[in-house]
Order: structure tokens, then sequence, then C-alpha cells
């Protein structure tokens, strides 16, 4: 039995402790929050301890998996309190403020022979796996031209944590990153990005909070993406994309159904989602189970088999951080950032 401790117990917590029961040998056994209702909720939800701080619930011991699912200051520190107690780790995305944190994550996980993965959900996601194996199979040529939306509502979180861009890094740390991380997943680093972006006071309104990102790769092919954090309350969140191959156009919208279709010259068509990269098999109807789920039962596989993850490497994610770094860079100077 893999026993694991959640730190944390807000949104993103409660629907990783949730997607942690339908998984075979694993056991959520303690939750950690620095808010006392949630700690009574936990407890009353779930039968497990509880601790007042991820710190607390690591030192305790008797662990063999920590998820670390807390503001992202706090990443790397008690990924690293983990890793050093003898845990494997899973942190949610973004991995850390900068590549240096991210490195240290690193070293981490390598001195203690743990796997540490980044949920870096996109790339367990249907519509975005099939995207993926479009562009690598070549099935309708190459690919011209990408754009990704990701718009929403104001994140403010645990003490406002969102709005204070040394704690959360902005808008492109929080919502964005997605598809930055899927457009470095898809085809791999470009070699400069020039964000446009609006900023609000970095202490109380979280920095950048709505920005535009052009990814130059080649002048045979056109990459950009948007990204914010200020529609108004009613607005429903948002997440597209639509890619121009030389032979089709394939266009994603969360708010449609189906939300794939391609167009191929004739009437439009919704192909049929696979369920990942790697071998998914099981005997519940995972569609229903969703995407985090899809990224848990893969770490919890690797852990099985007594291999790294592959899927979601910490190098893989550290290279996000740095090319999002690079954006908030671009944003700040009006300038475009070249990548090393």
């Amino acid at each position: 039995m893999i026993k694991v401790g959640l730190c944390g117990f807000g949104s993103m917590a409660k629907g990783h402790a949730q997607m942690l029961q339908l998984h075979d040998g694993v056991e959520l056994v303690a939750i950690a929050d620095a808010v006392e209702e949630n700690r009574k909720k936990a407890a009353a939800q779930y039968g497990v301890k509880v601790y007042e701080s991820g710190e607390e619930l690591i030192d305790a011991g008797g662990l063999d998996v920590v998820f670390v699912v807390v503001p992202t200051y706090l990443h790397n520190p008690l990924t690293i309190r983990a890793l050093n107690k003898g845990c494997h780790v899973f942190c949610e995305k973004p991995m850390a403020l900068n590549p240096q944190l991210c490195q240290e994550m690193i070293d981490a996980a390598k001195k203690a022979d743990k796997a540490l993965m980044i949920g870096q959900v996109l790339r367990f996601w249907p519509e975005y796996v099939f995207l993926k194996n479009t562009i690598d199979s070549k099935l309708y040529g190459k690919l011209l031209a990408l754009s990704m939306q990701r718009v929403g509502g104001v994140s403010t979180g645990w003490q406002g944590w969102y709005l204070d861009e040394v704690r959360g890094g902005s808008q492109l740390f929080d919502r964005h990153i997605h598809d930055a991380d899927a457009i470095l997943w898809m085809l791999g680093k470009p070699k400069e990005v020039y964000a446009h972006g609006c900023s609000r006071d970095p202490r109380t309104g979280g920095g950048v909070f709505h920005s535009f990102t052009e990814y130059y790769y080649n002048d045979d092919m056109v990459v950009s993406a948007e990204g914010s954090s200020d529609t108004v309350e009613g607005f429903p969140f948002t997440a597209t994309y639509r890619a121009v191959f030389e032979k089709a156009v394939v266009e994603f919208d969360c708010r449609r159904k189906p939300t794939v279709l391609v167009y191929a010259g004739a009437e439009p068509f919704a192909p049929e989602m696979e369920g990942g990269v790697e071998d998914l098999k099981s005997g519940m109807n995972i569609k229903n189970a969703g995407p985090y789920f899809f990224e848990e039962r893969y770490f919890f596989n690797c852990l099985k088999k007594g291999i790294k993850p592959e899927t979601v490497t910490p190098e893989s994610a550290m290279q996000s951080i740095a090319m999002v770094r690079a954006e908030v860079e671009s944003a700040k100077t009006r300038k475009p950032v070249k990548l090393q």
C-alpha cells in the first residue's frame, strides 16, 4: 500500500484528494492545511490525520508519497523537505518561481533517488494529446500555425497569494503556463518569445494579468498564446486552440460539444479522443475520471514499476518555468527575449 500525505486542502488539493480514492493500492493517510476549517473538513471527509503545516506532515513520517498542492512559493521548500525525508513527490504546477529553485528540487530528487513529477496536466488531457499526436504523425502535413487561448476570472487564493507577484508569479505562472508548457511539449523550445501584456500592482494586483505571446521557431510557422485572469464574473473559463496544417485545421473549444473538430476539406468531424500517451488501461471508465486522474495514475504506475516519470520530467517542467519567466521579462520590457 502506497501511503500518501497531501500538503494543502484548497480547491485543487480537494480535487486531488477525491482522485486519490480511485487508485488501487493507494491510501491517503494525512492532510495538512493552514486553515482550521479546511482541516476539520479533511478529517471529517477522509478520516485522516491532519496537520497545520506541510512541514509538520512531512516530519511526522510514515509516508511513501507527498503531494505538494500549496501556493507556488511553497513548492520548493516542501518538495525538498519531502524528498530529503525519503518520499516520492508529486508537485502541482508551476514547479517553482524560477529555474534556480527548480534546479534545487531536481538536485534533491537525484540525491534522494526519488521520483519527482510536476502536474503539467495538459500532457494527459485527451484534446491536447490528440493535437500532439497529429503534429508528430504529420497526418495532415506540416503544422503552419498554432494559436492557443486560456482566459478566465481573477484568482485570489489563501491570503491573496495569487495577487502577489513575489508569491504567485502573475497569471502567466498560474493559468497561461499550461499552454506554454504544451507548446514546449509539442514543438520544443522556440528561439525567442515576444510577449505583450498589461500589468497591475505586483503586490496587490498580480502583476501581468493579460498577455499575448508570440513564439518564434522559423519563418514557416507562427505560434501564439493568449492568457488572462481578468474576465468579469459570469464569463466562463475558456480554453481553446486552433492548429492549421497543410491539409487540415484542428480546432478545440472547451465550451463546445464535441470539443474538437477536424476540418479536412469536407464536413468537419469529431475524432475519438485517446486517453493518453502511455498505456492507461483500467477496469473503470477513465474518461469520467478526467485528466487529473490520468496524471495521478501514470505517476503511481511509475512508482509501482520502479521507474521515473518521463511524460513530465522535472527537467522539462523547469524549461517551462524558464520560458514563462522570459515571457514575463518580455512583457515588462516590451522587447523580444531570446531563449538560451
